[in-house]
């Protein structure tokens, strides 16, 4: 299953809103905000050294890639140049040899850095040139422009050239589940070239795995064990494990595959919270219950690895989690402004802008940039690559928000109030189109209703429905939008969060302030004024009967009749105000002859 290569493809819906202002109020201009996110490559050898972090070199390669995703769903055209003049920029830092980093020449792939050269390990120099060429590759793709192909292939030969056949393994500069990030730019650069030299050094990291101080997931996850119980289950060894993917297009070997699934699977069981966002502390714990960070960026590459599965098995349960993170966990982190996203988006609490949660990430000349700040677009926005899939059998519709598509041989167009409602009317005019056209039904969805052509079907929860005709045909789809909940554990135990459609339901303070007369008012700490906000019990059956209604600036709101609001947990908390998304029900009083 691959992305519908589109000739033109937009959503007017809250994804398309979203992508429109991330581009406008963050990703243009970031250059201008955050000079220092390319004057740190102009000046790497200038003493006396800037204060870098371990991973400052990744702010470039990570603000590509969501850049280029970004791209993807709005085609915007100052974006795309603006992008253009920032690549020429940050190529001009390249070394003869290929260097692409932010370290100074004797620091250069030690682990060390340039204040401190015999003090070793610290710096994820290899991981910072993996999102530079990873970047550089997805705008390649997009532009054709063969000096963006030609730098992401000078880094790989330096590196090829530095490490492993009797010079120093990549582990041995520390930091193994970052820096061997490189494995998963190895095998993909073998499945674009078919040259050996890259899938044999691939091969070496991928021996690099098992060495003390890395986390030898492949062989942890083909003996089917759980991520969260190996060595090194940090958010960043993810995208090691997405080579697994890569390695399995290369080889065919089953025993990729088979971990890469271990691998999300047992994420999806242990580690996976009610907001569909990944990880405890930046790591995976086993315990999806836990408060604790639920960072960004882990969101966004366990998002990317779920990507990698579906797109080899094409299971629709895996969209179904995609959907459900990307509205939740994703654009939750994010203002609806576009201009900020957050480092933390806990279940429950407070939203605070990454360059407050993580403040300890600014520097002089780059105040906003952070780990999450340039890699929120990538998790909103990746949605191009599953909203409209297909592969020899067809063309698979798997997003209900308004907007339209267009491939070669015909065009989609979607109308409808999704995700806050589950009309949906889909019209489809691919008369040249030879293969099937396919609409995604989703798992929550327990009863789904098609009419198309006079005719009505009744279909079960997941897989996909035909539409009928020759590649022309216009549908209703009416998805159950019936109130479902999830039932906590741990610190939640007996207690429910509720979603509707693809949306989890939230309880935010600022919505509600008829109903604080209960709560205390002297605590200071996010976790002192929680525990004095008082939830009142949501009445079952008001639940089943309350309809979302769509507010201005896109909130969507159900108003019980006995007072309490809830509201989409994408724009909870944008005020500034607590929120919960853990309740008490109460469910119908029943007579005896019930």
């Amino acid at each position: 299953m691959e992305r519908l290569k589109t000739t033109y493809f937009r959503l007017s819906g809250e994804t398309g809103k979203l992508c429109r202002n991330i581009s406008d109020r963050w990703l243009k201009d970031i250059a201008e905000t955050n000079p220092a996110i390319l004057s740190m490559f102009a000046d790497r050898d200038v003493r006396p050294y800037r204060d870098l972090l371990a991973w400052s070199g990744e702010f470039a390669g990570k603000y590509l890639t969501g850049a280029c995703f970004v791209w993807r769903m709005t085609g915007d055209r100052a974006l795309k140049r603006y992008v253009s003049g920032f690549i020429d920029r940050l190529l001009a830092y390249q070394d003869e040899d290929g260097y692409l980093g932010c370290y100074s020449r004797e620091t250069r792939f030690t682990g060390a850095l340039p204040q401190t050269p015999e003090t070793r390990p610290w710096t994820w120099d290899c991981w910072a040139h993996y999102h530079i060429a990873f970047g550089l590759l997805l705008w390649y793709d997009e532009t054709g422009k063969k000096a963006y192909f030609r730098a992401a292939e000078r880094i790989a030969g330096l590196l090829m050239r530095t490490f492993y056949r009797g010079k120093p393994a990549i582990s041995s500069t520390g930091s193994a589940e970052m820096n061997l990030a490189v494995y998963h730019l190895f095998a993909g650069l073998y499945n674009r070239t078919g040259e050996e030299k890259y899938l044999q050094f691939a091969l070496e990291t991928e021996r690099d795995m098992a060495a003390d101080g890395a986390g030898n997931w492949l062989e942890w996850a083909a003996g089917g064990n759980r991520f969260c119980d190996c060595p090194k289950p940090r958010w960043e060894s993810l995208h090691i494990v997405m080579g697994f993917a890569e390695m399995y297009r290369a080889t065919g070997r089953k025993k990729y595959l088979d971990a890469l699934e271990t691998t999300v699977r047992s994420i999806l069981e242990t580690d996976v919270h009610n907001t569909g966002g990944f990880s405890t502390r930046e790591q995976a714990v086993g315990n999806p219950y836990e408060n604790g960070v639920i960072e960004t960026c882990c969101v966004v590459a366990f998002d990317a690895l779920v990507l990698e599965l579906w797109k080899l098995t094409g299971e629709t349960a895996l969209l179904d989690f995609l959907e459900f993170a990307h509205y939740n966990a994703a654009m939750g982190a994010v203002s609806p402004s576009g201009a900020w996203a957050t480092y933390d988006t806990p279940m429950e609490g407070e939203r605070f802008a990454n360059f407050h949660g993580c403040d300890f990430q600014s520097r002089p000349g780059s105040p906003m940039l952070n780990c999450c700040s340039v890699n929120f677009p990538r998790g909103v926005a990746e949605m191009s690559e599953w909203a409209a899939s297909e592969d020899e059998r067809g063309i698979y519709i798997n997003t209900f928000e308004s907007g339209r598509f267009v491939w070669e041989n015909g065009e989609v167009t979607i109308s409808g109030n999704y995700p806050f409602g589950g009309r949906i009317k889909i019209v489809c005019r691919a008369p040249g189109e030879k293969r099937g056209i396919f609409v995604r039904i989703p798992g929550w969805s327990k009863r789904t209703v098609l009419r198309t052509e006079g005719r009505e079907s009744v279909l079960p929860p997941g897989g996909y429905a035909p539409l009928p005709g020759k590649g022309t045909a216009e549908a209703e789809l009416e998805l159950d939008f019936s109130v479902r909940m999830l039932p906590g554990g741990g610190a939640y135990e007996g207690k429910v969060s509720l979603c509707k459609g693809p949306l989890l339901l939230a309880f935010d303070l600022a919505d509600n302030p008829a109903l604080a007369e209960k709560n205390g008012g002297t605590g200071f700490t996010a976790a002192e004024r929680l525990a004095e906000m008082q939830v009142p019990e949501l009445p079952l059956s008001e639940l089943a009967e309350a309809e979302f209604v769509v507010k201005e600036g896109g909130r969507g709101e159900l108003k019980l009749k006995s007072g309490p609001v809830l509201t989409d947990f994408y724009h909870a908390g944008e005020t500034g105000g607590l929120y919960k998304t853990w309740f008490s029900v109460k469910a119908p009083a029943h007579t005896k002859n019930d």
